[in-house]
């Protein structure tokens, strides 16, 4: 079977196993381009057309639960008379193998995968499945250890038909409940049982049942009680043990009335809440049928051999009282029934005969309506007498509105027609692509926030484009591209405007040299510059002339540059701008040190680099504004004068074109 292609679209590449109605082969999908894994019915089964049925109608339902524990059902097929089923595959191992290569897990550990192993039956549940066959090697472990229930191929949609019809007790015995082993009706609380005997074995390494042969196992599971797993493993829970004992009661009144009931329970033990009480290591037998199970052995006959002696005389007087009442019993049912099937002859036993007569209706296969709009295909089933169930809408990046983008079963299928029929098609429609609006309210907010809630709340694709603004502040948003308030299709670009604020333009820094204060101010304000830091910082006022300032007079700046003013005395000289090269001091006495700025050579730049320069003095980290120029690339190295005192820390900052060079310490001593 490896190397075949299964519709000209599962390969198949290796087998990875076996079990006891199919072969699961490792696959690449050649239309999504992804691993699968592929579960193949045996021959013995392809010619029991009841059988494929079910299968078939099985795979559908089991196909419908979506659940992170849960293996998904891609797809259900038939070539010729191969049968299978695609599903998720899964890179991982078995939870049987996880506890032979762990041992006995961590009672918090088991607790957890049970929970989850719960939660996807919880999802079954509610969906009228029942697994049938939880067991630890029906339960997968991810690489990221997450466990995920698979093999619902042998589940059963419950329905009425679980009561009445005998059927094959299914599963491992080692895992099987009571019920399950006596044949008997299976419902959600079969699969509670099953999970605390897989939960029994996490926590001990071992299965609470075992014996030689199926029949024996399946008779201890009907008669034995299972004993506390801290028998095993000392630091189990008492409240462990509880929840263990309780999902494998004999009776399943006694058990909890669902997996959410056991869920709540784990959680309370995980948590350190009190539970309250409620009034060998290998698999030898693979999932299989095991018949009657010698029903007489199994319904409770000759198991512990017959009363003898004593009680022989009083069980005979017993049977001599009661035999005149069962045969008048007998009579009157008799009488019942006989009566009951004359009055409803014509009623039920002709139309049951005209139905046997009349002609079978045949199957018809299924065509493919994927791309078709929903109402040509409803039209089409219609025509043909085929089942269908309402459609559903989903939304879709590229399909347009209104067209069928998959459906159940495939194309190729053959079903049969009438509103009655088991297996009816399901048509998954295009609602096309999900439409969101965008905000009206983001006009003025920050930029970055806009951005992450376009992108994490509504699914589109923010860019960001910064342009000048005179009304919007630094980093707000101006507008929106398409308009605040347009709605569009999920997945859609948007351009968000943020605002570098107004544009500044160069001015020309004036000689600010003997004027006073008041007078520097009025100078700088005529050209939209502002004051700076003023030296010396100690000084009462600003009494005197300025005798330098920081950048020098000439110097092209932006607008709203802040200009240092350095003051002298009041009856000192005026004048002087501090140049000069090495250390020097200034008619402040304040010392200055020069400092060249070299070009990077691992940076692109244009033909002139707009350099800005800022310092910090002390701890205090404050930026201050030292100088702001645009210099051609053959103007570097650049020498700068940098105010410092000395013994204290200054720390010189450089930006060019607007990005962070580097910063560099200066520092003299005292």
């Amino acid at each position: 079977m490896t190397g075949k292609v299964l519709n000209n679209r599962y390969e198949l590449v290796e087998k990875i196993g076996s079990g006891g109605m199919a072969d699961v082969y490792k696959a690449k999908c050649r239309v999504l381009k992804r691993w699968v894994a592929v579960k193949i019915l045996k021959d013995e089964f392809v010619n029991d057309e009841e059988f494929l049925e079910r299968f078939e109608r099985e795979a559908y339902a089991a196909a419908s639960l979506s659940h992170p524990n849960i293996v998904s059902i891609y797809d259900v097929g038939r070539e010729g008379n191969i049968h299978y089923i695609v599903m998720e595959y899964i890179d991982g191992i078995t939870l049987k193998e996880y506890i032979r290569q762990n041992g006995a897990l961590p009672w918090q550990e088991a607790a957890e995968i049970a929970m989850a192993v719960l939660s996807a039956l919880h999802k079954a549940h509610r969906h009228g499945i029942i697994h049938r066959d939880i067991k630890p090697q029906n339960i997968l472990m991810t690489s990221d250890n997450v466990p995920k229930v698979t093999d619902f191929g042998i589940a059963r949609a419950a329905s009425t038909s679980t009561i009445t019809r005998k059927v094959d007790t299914v599963g491992s015995v080692h895992y099987s409940s009571p019920e399950q082993a006596r044949g008997g009706y299976t419902d959600e609380k079969s699969d509670i049982y099953s999970v605390g005997v897989t939960l029994f074995e996490m926590l001990t390494g071992r299965v609470p049942f075992d014996a030689d042969n199926p029949v024996s196992v399946a008779l201890k599971h009907i008669e034995e009680e299972p004993v506390k797993p801290s028998r095993f493993v000392t630091d189990i829970p008492e409240g462990m043990d509880k929840i263990v004992l309780r999902a494998m009661k004999k009776s399943k009144t006694e058990r909890y009335d669902s997996a959410l009931q056991m869920i709540a329970e784990l959680d309370h033990l995980k948590k350190g809440e009190n539970i309250e009480a409620n009034s060998n290591e290998i698999d030898l037998f693979a999932t299989k049928a095991i018949g009657s199970l010698e029903e007489d052995v199994l319904a409770g006959k000759n198991v512990r051999g017959k009363n003898k002696g004593k009680n022989k005389e009083k069980t005979e007087k017993r049977s001599s009282k009661k035999s005149f009442l069962i045969a008048f019993v007998y009579i009157l049912l008799i009488g019942i029934i006989v009566g009951g099937i004359w009055l409803a002859y014509d009623k039920i036993v002709r139309d049951v005969v005209g139905a046997i007569l009349a002609p079978k209706k045949q199957p018809v296969e299924v065509i493919s309506y994927i791309g078709l709009p929903v109402e040509e295909a409803i039209r089409d089933l219609e025509e043909k007498n085929l089942p269908y169930v309402e459609p559903i809408y989903e939304y879709h990046d590229t399909v347009a509105e209104g067209i069928v983008i998959d459906q159940k079963p495939p194309a190729g299928i053959s079903i049969m027609p009438g509103k009655d029929a088991i297996t009816k098609v399901e048509l998954i429609v295009s609602k096309g692509a999900e439409k969101v609006q965008i905000p009206n309210d983001i006009k003025f907010a920050d930029y970055l926030e806009v951005e992450i809630r376009l992108r994490d709340d509504l699914k589109l694709k923010p860019k960001v484009v910064a342009e000048y603004s005179d009304e919007v502040a630094e980093g707000r948003v101006i507008r929106t591209e398409p308009e605040m308030g347009s709605t569009v299709a999920v997945g859609s670009e948007v351009i968000i405007y943020r605002s570098l604020g107004p544009e500044l333009k160069y001015v020309i820094v004036p000689d600010l040299t003997g004027k006073t204060m008041d007078e520097a101010r009025q100078e700088l304000l005529s050209r939209n510059l502002t004051i700076g830091k003023i030296f010396p910082e100690d000084r009462e006022g600003y009494k005197g002339k300025i005798i330098n300032q920081e950048p020098k007079a000439g110097t092209p700046v932006k607008e709203l540059t802040a200009i240092n003013l350095y003051f002298g005395d009041e009856d000192a000289p005026s004048g002087g701008d501090g140049s000069g090269t090495g250390i020097g001091t200034d008619s402040t006495g304040g010392t200055r040190v020069t400092r060249y700025i070299y070009l990077p050579s691992n940076k692109n730049f244009g033909d002139t680099v707009e350099l800005v320069v800022y310092y910090t003095t002390g701890d205090a980290g404050n930026e201050i504004f030292l100088m702001g120029i645009t210099l051609n690339k053959s103007d570097f190295p650049h020498s700068i004068q940098v105010p410092v005192t000395p013994g204290v820390k200054t720390t010189l900052i450089v930006y060019m074109d607007g990005e962070f060079q580097y910063e560099e310490e200066v520092f003299i001593q005292r």
